[in-house]
């Protein structure tokens, strides 16, 4: 078991925060296969006032005695979300991994409170999973498509190079999806709005597409994009592409905060989302 390290040369590394509960587990097999396929190693953070002895730990938060040979363990006193994050930058982290609930499991809420605490401050890439939901990924999980909305601004292009990078790590295809949403088009300088007469597509649809592929969409040509366009609510139609595609993981890039009505999107997906989603916050 160690504590945090004070070196700068450590290698990159998955985290996964875990409290003892069935619910915050339920995330451990995503954690798992990303590891694996970043060929990163995968570290555990237990944040806790009295700290358990190493061989009691992995079964304390609900893991196989096979796990502990293969994880590293991070036990540490302090504000939960706080001790995640600084986790994460100590460790030069490619991705945090976690359950949207712990302990105190309320499923009426977009996430627990160390969850949107972790969701509203993160700059790393970070991944959520509902617990409880059907099919949740196990250690060989293998994402073959990753939908990423896309609302043609430049400050979303700048942060969705990451995220591009990571599928290409993953061996994933890319579904971007556009949708506009009348009044809600990014006003923004530079923005790229909607095609007039989508439904006249011979007249501009497909050299609107053209362009918002070498404006957004052309930074990883290894990886296989393939670029979409609808009109309507985003959450809805994200959903319901993500589900008629058999889309294994949805990646938001987004800014903002949490309170009240703001960042409708990301709550939207984040509760309904049959699969996993990938958060990227614009710094």
């Amino acid at each position: 078991m160690t504590d945090y390290p004070e070196s700068s040369g450590i290698e990159r590394a998955i985290i996964i925060p875990l409290d003892g509960s069935r619910t915050a587990a339920c995330a451990f097999g995503a954690a798992e296969a990303m590891a694996r396929l970043l060929q990163v190693s995968l570290h555990v953070v237990h944040v806790t006032d009295e700290a358990l002895p190493e061989e009691r730990l992995a079964e304390f938060l609900n893991l196989g005695p096979a796990h502990a040979k293969e994880i590293v363990f991070h036990q540490s006193a302090g504000e939960v979300a706080n001790v995640i994050l600084e986790l994460g930058t100590r460790l030069d982290v490619s991705m945090i991994v976690m359950s949207s609930h712990g302990r105190t499991h309320n499923a009426g809420l977009v996430a627990g409170s160390v969850a949107m605490a972790v969701i509203q401050q993160c700059d790393i890439p970070l991944m959520i999973l509902r617990p409880l939901r059907q099919g949740m990924p196990g250690h060989d999980w293998q994402p073959a498509r990753m939908l990423i909305p896309h609302d043609g601004s430049p400050v979303t292009a700048r942060e969705v190079d990451q995220v591009f990078n990571l599928a290409r790590l993953m061996g994933a295809d890319i579904d971007v999806l556009h949708v506009a949403a009348g009044a809600r088009q990014p006003v923004e300088v530079g923005a790229f709005t909607a095609p007039r007469y989508l439904d006249r597509p011979h007249y501009d649809w497909s050299g609107w597409a053209d362009e918002f592929m070498r404006r957004f969409a052309t930074r990883q040509p290894e990886a296989r994009v393939r670029l979409v366009y609808q009109t309507g609510d985003t959450v809805k139609e994200t959903l319901a592409f993500a589900r008629e595609n058999h889309e294994d993981l949805i990646a938001l890039v987004w800014h903002g905060r949490m309170e009240g009505k703001r960042a409708a999107t990301v709550k939207g997906i984040l509760m309904q989302a049959e699969v996993p989603v990938l958060l990227k916050r614009i710094k």
